[in-house]
C-alpha cells in the first residue's frame, strides 16, 4: 500500500492583497509532507511566512488561499465547504497560541471546556473531561480561577489543555514559548514532546529560537515565504551551540537580517499589545517592508486600515492613522524602540476595546432587551474574537444564541442572526445602513 502523508502541501502560493499595489507574496511554491505522528518545526525569522503556513494547515486562512493543494489525511482543505472547514477546525486540529487567547470572563475550567460546547456535549461531560485535562497538566487546583489570576506558564498549560479539548489528531503550536521564561518554556516543550510520543499526536510548531527545535523529527527552514532547507533532528551539542535567534543571525541561512527587522519585531509587540499572534506577525511583516522601503507611507497606512480578511490588519481608520504617523515619525527622526515604548506608556491605548464597544452598540441598534453584565462581556469577547478571525461567522452566531449557562450570550435566534449579518458587513468594509429591525 502506498504511503499517504498525514499533511501534504502541493505548489501552495498565498498572497495578501493580490492584484493591488500593496500585494505581498507571503508563501511561494510550498511543497512538503508530514507523516502521521510526526513532530515538525517551521523555523525562521519573523515575517518569513511560517505562521501563515500553519494557519493554512489549521484551516484558518485556507479560504483565502489562491493556489495549490492543502491535503490533510488525503482530503484537500481547499475543497471543503465553510461548514466542513468549521468542523475540521473544531475536531481535526487544536491550536496553541503564543498569547494564550483565554477568555478573561471565563474560569480556567470553562475555558478548557468551551470547545466542547460547539459540539453539543453536555455541561456535565464537558466539566468532567475538562477536569481530566487540567489534572494532566497539574492545574486542577486552579479550575475556578480566572486567567488573570494565573502566571504566564499556568496560562500556557490551560491553553494546551484547551487545544486538546476535542481530542484532535493534529496540534499546532504557534510560537508557544514567546511569552514564557526559560523554566516554563522548557516545561511547554516537555508537554509537546509528551503529546507526540505518548499520545501519538502529530505536532507542528512555529519558532524562531533554534534551541526549541530539540525534540523535532523534522525541521523546515524558511526565509521570505519559501522553504530553503529540510533537516532531521538536531543533536544536543548542535542545539546548545545556537541558543537564540541572535546567535543564528550570522548563519548562512539568514544573512540579510538587519537591526530594522529586529526593530519591527519589537515594535509589533509594543503597538499590538493584546492582539493575536497572527495579527502581530502580519503587522511585523508590514513594518519590515516599510522600513526597507518596499512599502510607501500611504500604502502602509492603507494596509493597517484594510480588513483583515483582505490581507490588511483591520484596524479602525483613526487608530491606523495614528500608528502610521508614529512609524513615520520614527523613520524621520530615528527614534529608538525605547523612546516609542515610553510614549506608549505615557499615552496607553487599550487594543480594540473602545472599537468593540462601538461595534456592539451598532450591531444591537434597535434591540429592545437589556443585557446583563455577563452577557455584555461575552458579547464583547465574541465580537473581538470575530474581528481577530479567531472564530468564523457560524461560531459567532452560535455563541450569541447559546444560553448563558452554556457560556453563550443568550440572545434570540433572530437577534443573533441580524447581529451576525451586521458584523459581517462591517468586516467586508461595506456601507451599512442601521435599521431598527433587531428585536
Amino acid at each position: 500500500m502506498a504511503r499517504v502523508p498525514f499533511v501534504k502541501l502541493e505548489d501552495v502560493n498565498f498572497y495578501y492583497n493580490r492584484g493591488k499595489p500593496s500585494e505581498v507574496h507571503a508563501l511561494k511554491n510550498i511543497n512538503l509532507e508530514i507523516d502521521r505522528g510526526g513532530y515538525t518545526v517551521f523555523f525562521g525569522p519573523s515575517g518569513c511566512g511560517k505562521t501563515t503556513l500553519t494557519y493554512l494547515i489549521g484551516g484558518i486562512e485556507t479560504e483565502n488561499c489562491d493556489e495549490g493543494h492543502i491535503l490533510i489525511n488525503n482530503h484537500d482543505l481547499r475543497g471543503l465547504s465553510k461548514k466542513e472547514l468549521s468542523v475540521y477546525r473544531q475536531i481535526g486540529v487544536g491550536i496553541i497560541f503564543q498569547q494564550f487567547n483565554l477568555l478573561p470572563s471565563l474560569t480556567v475550567l470553562d475555558n478548557v471546556a468551551l470547545p466542547m460546547s460547539f459540539l453539543g456535549i453536555s455541561v456535565e461531560r464537558r466539566k468532567k473531561e475538562g477536569m481530566q485535562l487540567l489534572d494532566r497538566f497539574g492545574m486542577t487546583q486552579y479550575a475556578k480561577r480566572f486567567p488573570s489570576e494565573l502566571s504566564g506558564g499556568q496560562q500556557q498549560r490551560v491553553s494546551i489543555a484547551r487545544a486538546l479539548a476535542n481530542n484532535p489528531p493534529l496540534v499546532i503550536a504557534d510560537e508557544p514559548l514567546g511569552n514564557l521564561d526559560s523554566e516554563n518554556a522548557n516545561k511547554a516543550l516537555e508537554f509537546l514532546k509528551e503529546l507526540n510520543e505518548k499520545d501519538g499526536r502529530t505536532i507542528i510548531m512555529v519558532t524562531h529560537e533554534s534551541w526549541s527545535t530539540r525534540d523535532a523529527k523534522t525541521v523546515f527552514y524558511m526565509k521570505d515565504g519559501e522553504i530553503t532547507k529540510r533537516a532531521g533532528p538536531q543533536k544536543s551539542h548542535e542545539v546548545e551551540s545556537k541558543k537564540t535567534l541572535t546567535d543564528y543571525l550570522f548563519q548562512e541561512l539568514f544573512p540579510d537580517i538587519t537591526p530594522q527587522n529586529l526593530m519591527a519585531r519589537s515594535l509589533s509587540h509594543l503597538f499590538l499589545r493584546g492582539f493575536s499572534g497572527e495579527e502581530t506577525k502580519r503587522f511585523e511583516l508590514f513594518l519590515t517592508r516599510r522600513f526597507s522601503g518596499a512599502l510607501d507611507s500611504e500604502t502602509f497606512s492603507e494596509l493597517l486600515d484594510s480588513p483583515f480578511k483582505d490581507g490588511g490588519l483591520g484596524l479602525w481608520k483613526q487608530r491606523a492613522q495614528k500608528i502610521s504617523a508614529m512609524i513615520e515619525e520614527l523613520i524621520q527622526e530615528r527614534k529608538t524602540v525605547e523612546e516609542i515604548y515610553l510614549e506608549l506608556e505615557k499615552n496607553p491605548e487599550l487594543p480594540i476595546y473602545e472599537e468593540v464597544a462601538q461595534l456592539r452598540s451598532w450591531i444591537l441598534d434597535g434591540y429592545t432587551g437589556t443585557l446583563s453584565e455577563v452577557q455584555r462581556v461575552r458579547l464583547d469577547e465574541a465580537i473581538e474574537d470575530r474581528l481577530r478571525n479567531i472564530i468564523n461567522r457560524e461560531s459567532f452566531q452560535k455563541i450569541l444564541e447559546l444560553s448563558r449557562k452554556d457560556f453563550g450570550v443568550g440572545l434570540s435566534t433572530r437577534t443573533a442572526r441580524d447581529a451576525s449579518e451586521r458584523i459581517e458587513a462591517a468586516l467586508a468594509g461595506k456601507t451599512f445602513q442601521v435599521s431598527p429591525s433587531i428585536h
